[in-house]
């Protein structure tokens, strides 16, 4: 009997879903499935980036098991481009997550954590509601307060600090973790900032990767250097910080 396998979580379910060649009736086109487990890998791998190591963590499996999601998905791609077949993105066995989370532990006898169809929701997080219309700025932070300077570098801040534009208020969130990191700290800031429920996120610097995943998330970056958090809130409220479009400095600044 063949093992189960656990839910791959998948943080993106794609609006199209279906391609085809131009010209050819679809009552004569071969047709090749795509499962959204491997859609997530190739999306996480070839567009986002992350390494096998870091993908494969974020789609909660092994690293071989990505591998062959990653090289079943090429393969299949390449079957529909150079054959000319069409393409449907369907099913999969996977769970819709809103972070990541450590590799299936099914292997080591204790089964999967989540059942399939599951919704993984950490328990932390300050999304807003639905209908809730807060502003929230994540500012990286060298201490967590807002008379000190904004951390010029964002992947490897110290602290974030989550300000409600409505209220005044503010958290702290502690990314001291992503300090010394090998590899990924702009990545992992930037899921930080992301399941913080933040509208907006202001820093010194932004590298290529951090601000691929921001801007995925539908998330606009502000740059401010040489000033404290408080004159950063005080400029994007008077839309006076400059937004970027892109990366302004090189991966591992």
């Amino acid at each position: 009997m063949p093992r189960p396998t656990c839910p791959r979580r998948v943080g993106f379910f794609p609006n199209v879903t279906y391609f085809k060649p131009t010209g050819i009736p679809m009552g004569v086109l071969e047709e090749v499935l795509l499962g959204r487990d491997e859609v997530e890998a190739i999306r996480l791998k070839n567009l986002i980036g992350l390494s096998q190591e870091e993908a494969a963590a974020q789609m909660g499996v092994s690293q071989p098991t990505f591998h062959r999601l990653l090289l079943s998905a090429h393969q299949k791609l390449t079957d529909a481009v150079v054959n000319g077949k069409a393409m449907r993105i369907e099913g999969g066995n996977v769970t819709s997550v809103e972070g990541s989370t450590g590799p299936c532990r099914w292997k080591q006898g204790w089964g999967c954590r989540t059942k399939p169809g599951a919704r993984v929701v950490f328990e932390d997080n300050n999304l807003p509601q639905e209908g809730e219309k807060t502003m929230r700025i994540a500012i990286t932070s060298v201490d967590g307060t807002l008379e000190e300077k904004v951390d010029e570098r964002f992947g490897r801040a110290r602290k974030i600090i989550l300000y409600d534009m409505e209220t005044k208020e503010y958290t702290v969130i502690d990314n001291s973790v992503n300090l010394n990191a090998a590899q990924g700290a702009g990545i992992q800031t930037a899921q930080n900032v992301i399941r913080s429920g933040a509208n907006a996120v202001i820093s010194g610097h932004f590298g290529p990767k951090a601000v691929q995943v921001i801007q995925m998330a539908g998330l606009d970056i502000y740059s401010a250097t040489n000033m404290s958090v408080k004159e950063a809130v005080e400029g994007f409220e008077k839309g006076k910080l400059e937004k970027l479009s892109g990366a302004d400095v090189e991966s591992h600044w």
